[in-house]
């Protein structure tokens, strides 16, 4: 069976163009984007307007990471949003965590992704974290239903980064703390996918990746040198 993974990319960019129409479902959906019902009448439609945790650009761009918000999602761009959300300053992660490596194993990867996004599309609300990898330009993305994992992923994992509309970035991480253990990586078209599940999800565990993600996407897009063999 195809993965979601490889199923949404060719759909990334057709995503953020598309309306649902009201009423309207995809035959064969493996999900469905699930937001508030539009009220309609004979002359017109109206779609909830939007507000904390309902942002209709922030929903596309997360399909096109691959998982779809089936009710509340919210974007955390920098520590005050996270201060607010958790109700006080979030934890600094405790201890050195170990930073998710690239992975060979494309088939374990998707079996771990899939695992990640079904339970990130099951939780109650998605807290989605974006900054720059530390002492970088590379813009990152956390995406877990563990606000907070998410806060502390703003405050202390990540540098604020200039403010831009929601779209995928080139490195996405997936926190799922719910999950079985795993943690690993792939580059696919020049973006980073982080998953950490389980006790793999940890605070320390985020950062290390976050800060490991720039030279991990330098590395594997890197050109390679042709050699001469006639030389």
């Amino acid at each position: 069976m195809m993965s979601l993974r490889r199923a949404v990319r060719p759909l990334t960019g057709a995503l953020h163009s598309l309306a649902p129409a009201a009423g309207a479902r995809t035959a064969g959906a493996r999900r469905t984007l699930a937001l508030a019902r539009p009220t309609e009448d004979a002359d017109s439609v109206q779609f909830p307007r939007e507000g904390p945790g309902l942002d209709y650009a922030l929903n596309w761009s997360l399909c096109g990471d691959g998982v779809v918000p089936s009710k509340l999602a919210y974007r955390i761009t920098k520590v005050q949003t996270a201060d607010q959300l958790l109700g006080g300053p979030p934890t600094a992660p405790a201890g050195a965590g170990a930073a998710a490596a690239v992975v060979d194993d494309d088939d374990a990867f998707d079996d771990a992704f899939d695992e990640a996004a079904t339970a990130l599309e099951a939780a109650d609300a998605l807290y989605v974290a974006e900054g720059d990898a530390p002492g970088t330009r590379t813009p990152c993305r956390v995406i877990s239903g563990d606000l907070g994992l998410a806060a502390t992923a703003m405050a202390h994992c990540l540098e604020r980064m200039p403010l831009r509309a929601p779209t995928e970035l080139p490195v996405t991480l997936y926190a799922a703390p719910s999950c079985a253990d795993y943690a690993g990586a792939v580059v696919e078209d020049a973006r980073l996918k982080i998953v950490l599940c389980g006790a793999q999800a940890t605070a320390a565990s985020v950062k290390a990746s976050l800060a490991a993600a720039p030279g991990m996407l330098e590395a594997a897009t890197a050109p390679v040198e042709e050699v001469d063999e006639a030389a």
